[in-house]
């Protein structure tokens, strides 16, 4: 048979809650060593929690440690969040509920608590809470209480995590709509806190600094040795020892002297090199293993809590660990809290909604562009390839692997002819290119008709104006040529071959301009 979960996995809820326990006043111990840190230990291994909780809270006063775990708890308080509702069911009635929870969940789980239920879980290996109920003339309303751990045993006789309350010993059953306790690592998860792990570091990293303060300090102020005549009485000895102490406000000493040159003197003694690099080396190995062991990797730069894009743009936490701190705390609060809410307002606890914090990391645009770059060039490159040797690419299925995507393109509308009594306009024309085939064969043989006409027309004065320029050899003589030649040639020859330019000129002018629009 197999022994019996801390966390039953499925707990039966009551009708109606019962009342909240109430906490002994927690305690607080700052003076740890080394043996009293190792006995909290071995108490926190065998089930006594008391000691240990309250080494946690020592090494929470820790920079590191502190930073480092907010870093972590911030980064899931800091997803999306959003309330989805019930799966099964009526759906109308199940989205009514979930509208409901997101109006109480400020009240029902305040933001504090939840820090401290993910806190501790990572620290100490799990965390727990007392649930209040509110009685109002609409519903049951339940807010969650943080229950500090130093007050909670584990009796292996009988497998029962268990508490001490005002009231006396309370057996810790989750689900019951009285405790809620979040144990993300199983049947005995205090043992898989980081507190085993990291007392030791925490403690040695303490001594390190505390060590190189004091290194640092008598390094920085000169050590005097007072040289003083060993005849000299004792009033003078402490007159002198007084001196020395005041020195360093008043910076002047006397040292009086003999007729032989003997009495008080003065020197400086070094104390050589300082320790700071080994002081140095120790605290980073300490740092390290914190680093390490709550945000799963070590980060160099500066952990000082944040919301989740911060801890994305630092890489500060470990994308696994995020996920997994989201998804269970997400379910105990909804085994353990929403479910006996649900029961005790909508008559069952299988109406409860779920709260998602989504862990699902933020794309990369810069490397989607250059992946969709790449496949652009890809994809070009093998269609050029493909077409020399008489085959093509399927663009499509290359896009679908790159993730690019594609869509077809629409046809483009069919061209509307316009009426045959109407001028066409520039868009017609543009987009009917049989009409401007018609039009352009019928110009072109108007134009070829008229220049054969023209050409026929002017043979006779041409040929004699070329004959004229090339016997002229002055600008005198060509001006006699041509005003013999002109004048007698035939004005309404002349005149008809003009008129015939005129027409040909006008009608390759509308040509041109209709070829332009």
């Amino acid at each position: 048979m197999p022994p019996a979960t801390v966390v039953p996995l499925a707990p039966r809820v009551e009708r109606r809650p019962a009342s909240a326990p109430q906490s002994w006043a927690d305690v607080v111990d700052d003076r740890w060593t080394v043996g009293k840190v190792r006995a909290a230990l071995t108490a926190h291994i065998t089930g006594m929690f008391s000691d240990s909780a309250r080494l946690v809270d020592a090494m929470l006063a820790d920079d590191r440690i502190n930073a480092d775990t907010r870093t972590r708890v911030f980064a899931v308080t800091g997803l999306p969040f959003r309330v989805e509702p019930a799966k099964i069911g009526d759906q109308r009635r199940a989205k009514s509920i979930a509208a409901d929870l997101e109006m109480l969940w400020p009240h029902i789980a305040p933001q504090a608590v939840l820090h401290d239920l993910i806190r501790w879980s990572v620290l100490f290996g799990f965390s727990l809470a007392a649930t209040s109920w509110q009685t109002s003339a609409r519903q049951w309303v339940p807010q969650l209480t943080f229950w500090h751990p130093q007050h909670a045993t584990w009796q292996d006789f009988d497998r029962t995590l268990r508490v001490q309350t005002v009231a006396g010993e309370s057996i810790i059953a989750p689900g019951d709509g009285t405790w809620v306790l979040h144990a993300p690592d199983g049947a005995r998860p205090w043992m898989e806190g980081a507190v085993r792990g990291l007392a030791i570091q925490w403690l040695a990293r303490q001594y390190a600094m505390r060590d190189q303060s004091r290194d640092s300090e008598k390094y920085g102020l000169h050590i005097m040795g007072a040289v003083v005549p060993q005849e000299s009485d004792k009033t003078e000895k402490e007159s002198f020892f007084n001196d020395l102490r005041r020195l360093g406000s008043e910076g002047l000493v006397m040292l009086p002297r003999n007729r032989e040159d003997r009495g008080f003197d003065v020197k400086y003694l070094d104390p050589g090199s300082p320790a700071f690099e080994s002081f140095e080396r120790l605290i980073a190995r300490c740092d390290r293993s914190i680093a390490t062991r709550i945000l799963g990797q070590n980060n160099t730069a500066s952990a000082d809590g944040g919301s989740y894009a911060k801890a994305v743009a630092l890489d500060a936490i470990r994308q696994d660990l995020l996920e997994s701190d989201a998804r269970s705390i997400a379910e105990t609060i909804h085994r353990q809290v929403l479910r006996p809410w649900a029961q005790y307002n909508y008559g069952s606890p299988d109406l409860a909604p779920r709260v998602v914090w989504d862990a699902t990391p933020p794309a990369d645009t810069s490397s989607l562009a250059t992946t969709h770059k790449t496949a652009g060039e890809s994809i070009a490159l093998w269609s050029t390839a493909a077409a020399g040797v008489g085959m093509a690419v399927d663009v499509e299925a290359l896009a679908q692997t790159y993730g690019v995507p594609l869509r077809r393109a629409p046809a483009p509308p069919a061209p509307v002819a316009p009426p045959v009594d109407a001028a066409p306009a520039p868009e017609a024309l543009s987009a009917a290119p049989a009409t401007l085939a018609v039009g352009q064969t019928y110009t072109d043989e108007l134009v070829a008709r008229g220049t054969a006409s023209g050409a026929r027309a002017m043979r006779v004065t041409l040929g004699a104006l070329a004959a004229a320029i090339d016997a002229a050899d002055s600008p005198e003589a060509l001006r006699a040529s041509l005003l013999k030649l002109l004048g007698a040639d035939d004005p309404a020859g002349l005149a008809t071959a003009l008129a015939r330019a005129q027409t040909l000129a006008s009608l390759a002018g509308r040509y041109d301009v209709l070829d332009d629009l």
